[in-house]
């Protein structure tokens, strides 16, 4: 499937639910937010459905995020059907870790390929403050988890913030040191502002680049490896690991954008921030052709701008990051 950009379009990115057992300060309101009705998300089946013609139509790698998607009731029944359909290359999830440790097992059973795990600081206060109540164990259980069970190419997200985690770059970077996983620093987005980097939170990607450069020997990476999409990879002199930096307010990605997004109300999205929708929610209700479904993947498709906006104006939740 290409757009008209000449974009070949092979990656969904899949939100299940918009529930999720954290509040994070960049995600969500603290006092909450208007969610929907259980009979409004899409189900496991429809969720299926989705999955099996976008393969038809050359999409071959699956992304599952949420809210939390392994906050959603028996997500485990989720996966058992999409380990079962054909033609899939590449099925991972994005997770706050929380319950992680509890599903490890499962995830490697069902053959999941990846996961990325979030986590945006390693100090046991601030990051109940970041999250507004996590508990940091629980993530670093699961990390711990994950890597004795031989998950390969697992993602620690860490979205950056000044004056936030900004002092902790470097014991991030150390995560790869011994351990085989990528520490990925992602640009902070300021959602529903007029511009992007309108808060003071948000760090340009190559400063971050230069904090670490300071004290370490970083070689860049060729691309691409599996998984890593739009991060630019380093790798610090004799690790284990690597780092990524996605700088997707600083420097946007959008001419090698490849993916669309399927929130959990079934709204097609074309772009995280611009672009426009397709409501597949209704049209797999009404009991569709193949030739209905391709019609909306290609609309879809044919909605990608060739740049996004440069500004926000969703909620995170709402369509998965």
């Amino acid at each position: 499937m290409i757009d008209k950009y000449f974009r070949r379009i092979n990656r969904l990115r899949i939100s299940v639910t918009d529930l999720c057992n954290l509040r994070c300060i960049y995600c969500r309101p603290e006092s909450g937010l208007d969610l929907a009705k259980h009979k409004d998300i899409l189900t496991y089946e429809e969720i299926v459905a989705v999955v099996q013609h976008a393969v038809k139509l050359g999409i071959k790698s699956f992304r599952l995020t949420g809210g939390e998607p392994l906050f959603r009731k028996n997500i485990e029944n989720l996966l058992w059907m999409l380990g079962n359909v054909h033609g899939i290359e590449d099925l991972a999830m994005t997770t706050n870790g929380i319950y992680l440790k509890n599903y490890t097992k499962v995830l490697k059973a069902i053959g999941l390929f990846r996961l990325n795990i979030s986590l945006d600081s390693l100090d046991k206060s601030k990051f109940e403050v970041i999250t507004r109540g996590g508990k940091l164990k629980d993530v670093l259980d699961g990390i711990d988890e994950v890597l004795h069970l031989g998950f390969k190419n697992t993602k620690i997200n860490v979205v950056a913030m000044k004056g936030v985690n900004d002092n902790e770059f470097e014991e991030f970077a150390k995560l790869t040191l011994d351990r085989n996983l990528e520490v990925r620093f992602i640009e902070y987005m300021a959602m529903n502002k007029k511009s992007l980097d309108s808060e003071d939170k948000y760090i340009p990607m190559a400063n971050i680049i230069d904090i670490l450069g300071k004290r370490n020997e970083l070689k860049a990476l060729a691309p691409p490896m599996l998984g890593s999409g739009a991060a630019k990879l380093y790798k610090i002199n004799g690790a284990r690991g690597t780092l990524g930096f996605v700088s997707a307010v600083s420097q946007p990605f959008c001419n090698s954008c490849n993916r669309l997004r399927l929130t959990a109300e079934g709204k097609l999205r074309s772009c995280l921030l611009s672009g426009g929708e397709v409501d597949l929610k209704t049209i797999l209700r009404n009991n569709p052709t193949e030739a209905q479904l391709t019609d909306a993947f290609l609309r879809a498709a044919s909605l990608k701008p060739s740049v996004h906006a440069g500004k926000g104006h969703v909620m995170m939740h709402e369509v998965g990051g």
